[in-house]
Order: C-alpha cells, then sequence, then structure tokens
C-alpha cells in the first residue's frame, strides 16, 4: 500500500507547483487531505515532520496514513517514501495522530490505530526505523489499550522521558468530561497504566485532543485541543500549572493562538534545546476553498516558546525563515490620514512585514489593518484595535463559519506602550504576532487575483514609527518518495 501511495503523490510534483493557493514557504499537503502534523523530532542531522493525511482525495473522514518529510531548517523540505499506512488488524481505518521519539537510535513512532468494527475502536501502536525512512510495525501492537472496552475516545499518544521511563499521555473523556490518561514504559513497547494526568473542568470542553507537555522548574505547561468549547468545535489551549506525583494541576489557561485556524499543537526542541511550537494551519470544518485544487492542509511555521521575565508566555518566529527574506524596505514615521487607507506591500502576496506601533500618538479610537483584501478593502482579513473597548477584532471575510470574528479583549495598559506587530502572508495564510504574545492564525482565500492589497488606517491621528518589508523567497521542495531523479527538485 506505500509502494502505491508513493508512485501516485510521486507523480502529482507538477500539479504540486501549479496550485494558485498553495502557501510558497509554509508546509502544505503533498496531495489530497493532511490534519495533525506530529511534532518534528531531530533525528541523524535533520528534523523529521510527520503528518496524517490521505492522498486520493479531499475527505477528511478516509483512513489516514502518515506523511513523512525531513528539514535542516524548515527553509527547504525533503518529502520522503510514506511512514506508516492502514495494513493492519489495528489500524485498519487509519494510522492517527501520535508522536515521534528516539531511542536506542532508533526512530519510534507511536500513533493512535482505528478499527471501527471492533471494540475498542481506537488503540494505541508503534513502529519503528533504523534508518528513519522503512518503519516496520511492532509485533506487540496494540501497545496499549483502554480498560473500558466500550472507549471510543482514546488517542493522540504523547510521548516522552521523564525519571528514567517513558511516559504516555493520552486525550479522552471521563465521566462526560474532558481528561488526559498517563501511562508508563521501560521500552516503549510494555505499558501500564498510570493514572488520570489532567481532567478537565466544567467550560473546558467534552474532549481533549493532541496533548503535549512543556516541564520546567518553575510551571508546567500543558498544551491541548479541547471539542465543543464555548460552542467552537475546536480550539487550542494551553494551560500552566504544576506537575505532582504523575498528575498535573491546572492553574491558568490561555489560547495558545486566537485565529480561527491553529490546531493540533505539540512542543518540540532543537538539539540546542529550544523550545518550539508547531500546528495544523486548518481545522476540521472550515470551509476548504483549496479543494477544487486537490487539497486541503497547511502547517504553521514553527515558533518559539518561553517565559518571560513577567511570567507570560512570549513566542517569535524562528530565526532560520529569516534566510528567506529578501529585498528589505524601510519606512519611517508613517502618519496615515484620518479615514483613509495607507497601502504597503502592493500587489505581493509572499511577504513579511514588522510594524512598530505608537500608541501614545493614536487619538482616535479604531486602527485597522487589512491584508490579502482587494483594492476597495473588501475580502481579505483585517484586525481593528479598538482602544475605546480594550480589545481587538479580527475577522476573516473569506469563510463562513463559527470562528471567522475573533474578539481579543486586552488589559487597559495595552495602549500606554508600543507595541511592535509581525506579519507573515504567505498567499492563502497569514500569521501574526503582537507584542511577542498575541498569535493570530488564519487561512485566507483570495476572492481574485486582485487580492493583493494590504492597508492600515485609523479614525484619528495615528503614527508608526516603523514599517520594514521583506519579500520571501519561496521554500525548496524535493519529492523523495522514489528513487532520487534531477526532476524531483522544485523551488517554488
Amino acid at each position: 500500500m506505500r509502494n502505491e501511495i508513493d508512485h501516485y503523490v510521486q507523480g502529482l510534483r507538477e500539479a504540486f507547483l501549479a496550485r494558485k493557493m498553495r502557501p510558497k514557504f509554509h508546509f502544505s499537503s503533498p496531495a489530497g487531505w493532511m490534519n495533525d502534523p506530529h511534532a518534528p523530532v531531530w533525528y541523524h542531522g535533520e528534523y523529521h515532520l510527520f503528518f496524517n493525511y490521505y492522498p486520493y482525495d479531499i475527505e477528511g473522514v478516509r483512513p489516514k496514513c502518515w506523511g513523512h518529510a525531513v528539514t535542516k531548517d524548515f527553509t527547504s523540505y525533503r518529502l520522503l517514501p510514506t511512514a506508516i499506512a492502514p495494513d493492519t488488524e489495528h489500524d485498519r481505518d487509519g494510522c492517527a495522530s501520535g508522536c515521534a521519539v528516539v531511542h536506542e537510535d532508533k526512530l519510534w513512532l507511536i500513533y493512535t490505530g482505528r478499527n471501527y468494527y471492533r471494540r475498542p475502536r481506537e488503540v494505541q501502536c508503534a513502529a519503528w526505523s533504523e534508518d528513519g525512512i522503512h518503519f516496520t510495525k511492532a509485533e506487540r501492537n496494540p501497545i496499549v489499550l483502554p480498560s473500558d472496552c466500550a472507549e471510543t475516545d482514546f488517542r493522540d499518544p504523547w510521548v516522552y522521558r521523564e525519571n528514567g521511563r517513558w511516559q504516555m499521555l493520552l486525550g479522552g473523556k471521563r465521566g462526560g468530561g474532558p481528561c488526559i490518561y498517563r501511562y508508563e514504559s521501560a521500552d516503549l513497547t510494555d505499558w501500564s497504566y498510570g493514572a488520570i494526568f489532567s481532567q478537565g473542568k466544567e467550560g473546558q470542553g467534552i474532549m481533549w485532543e493532541c496533548p503535549s507537555l512543556l516541564s520546567t522548574e518553575e510551571k508546567a505547561v500543558l498544551l491541548t485541543s479541547p471539542e465543543f468549547m464555548d460552542g467552537v468545535r475546536q480550539k487550542s489551549l494551553y494551560f500552566l500549572g504544576r506537575e505532582k506525583a504523575g498528575c498535573f494541576y491546572q492553574e491558568e489557561k490561555a489560547e495558545i493562538d486566537y485565529g480561527c485556524d491553529y490546531y493540533a499543537a505539540q512542543f518540540f526542541s532543537s538539539p540546542e534545546g529550544v523550545i518550539m511550537v508547531n500546528a495544523w494551519m486548518n481545522k476540521w470544518e472550515n470551509e476548504h476553498k483549496t479543494q477544487k485544487e486537490g487539497w486541503i492542509g497547511t502547517m504553521t511555521t514553527p515558533r518559539t516558546f518561553t517565559f518571560g521575565q513577567d511570567g507570560k508566555i512570549k513566542g517569535s518566529y524562528i530565526s532560520s525563515l529569516e534566510k528567506l527574506r529578501k529585498n528589505e524596505i524601510r519606512l519611517q514615521n508613517i502618519e496615515p490620514e484620518a479615514g483613509s487607507r495607507y497601502s504597503f506591500a502592493e500587489e505581493k502576496n509572499s511577504f513579511w512585514v514588522e510594524m512598530d506601533l505608537a500608541w501614545e500618538a493614536l487619538q482616535g479610537n479604531c486602527f485597522e489593518i487589512g491584508l490579502l483584501t482587494d483594492r476597495t478593502g473588501s475580502g481579505g482579513l483585517t484586525i481593528c484595535f479598538e482602544k475605546d473597548k480594550n480589545r481587538l477584532v479580527v475577522e476573516n471575510h473569506t469563510v463562513n463559519h463559527e470562528g471567522k470574528r475573533r474578539i481579543l479583549p486586552v488589559e487597559p495598559d495595552f495602549w500606554s506602550r508600543p507595541a511592535k506587530m509581525e506579519i507573515l502572508v504567505d498567499v492563502s495564510c497569514v500569521e501574526i504576532l503582537i507584542a511577542e504574545e498575541i498569535f493570530i492564525t488564519n487561512c485566507v482565500y483570495p476572492v481574485s487575483d486582485d487580492s493583493r492589497f494590504h492597508y492600515c488606517r485609523s479614525d484619528g491621528k495615528m503614527r508608526i514609527s516603523q514599517i520594514t518589508l521583506y519579500d520571501m523567497d519561496p521554500a525548496e521542495f524535493q519529492f523523495d518518495m522514489l528513487p532520487m531523479s534531477a526532476e524531483n527538485t522544485f523551488i517554488g
């Protein structure tokens, strides 16, 4: 089955290059449907990226396999043969989400196997590789079964090392509410039940998917993706808390991203120990307007994840992306005329812009930025800073679903200090970072070829201390699913 997939996808490389809505420097589906990216893992000198996908069409309910690519710095990618596919009794209906870890110089994949014709429907399985390319499924699969065979939500293993033993966190639900289970192992194949690692509270959804954990001396941070929280089908949260005796106790919670297209976030680290996060830039019930081009699904750019001196979570785009920047333009002390649109990045659809916003100069109540609109300001994405209401309003005008309009309250002191805003625009993707704290991620589908207008405006006097604009080179994508040939590499 894997060979059939690889021959099929390899033959689509020209179609991949020709997609009009394909982002240039984000990793997108090589074919058909792609959802959860699994946390990249460093192995034999490269990051290995794994992701759920079904290459033959854009139906997200199809049995998933694990796609596989490698990169050294997230500016070029090499697509490798399919890692695992649904070809056993335990995963006949899909090799669902999980993670990758290195153990005794082998690359292990821990994943959820699905079989809808048995109980339990979801079990945990393993596969391993000695070369990072060819994987063998463990003879002892399934390696973890739920205690209740009627359990239907028991998935997305996250595996990490602690106190000399492997720990596995699993998303699920218990007693009508969300929870995360914990299991332990010495060898990745023989697991024993540990505890309920974390129990959700009222209003925190009905089930938690894709758990991921970061523990420091000061705090523990738990990432999870709740289903049906606050009337929204899917969100991505982080909890600050403490880990004690194998359980996590939440103290604070917040969204890790406030856009309408961010899900299944997971931690990973560089060889130097830099903590990063990546996620799926899409959601299940979105209007997938790329489907007319035969594909769905994009990965976010990786982000760093640190604690600031004020105790707040800080983030940035990874520095290696700066290698793709070119043609720097720097504009200083811009004062848009009240009510009129000041345009920037004219006719561009792949760029990085940094804005230094001088809020002390704002005499009105609303400062708006529009991205990927037409020349009248219609369509695209708008973010409005409403000073009188202490909030930001983000609206994606190219979709029609529950998350298209998000309201983000901010503290009153937000307006008392300058704020740096960084924006990545990549054909049909927009990622925004404000003051190193607020991330906003959206798929923004161009209405027409004229949807390359970007502007800012205010209802009163406003000053932008500086705008720095860069064009972005495309990432290199190499299809190496079959024996290498000179025709397998593209830029773009």
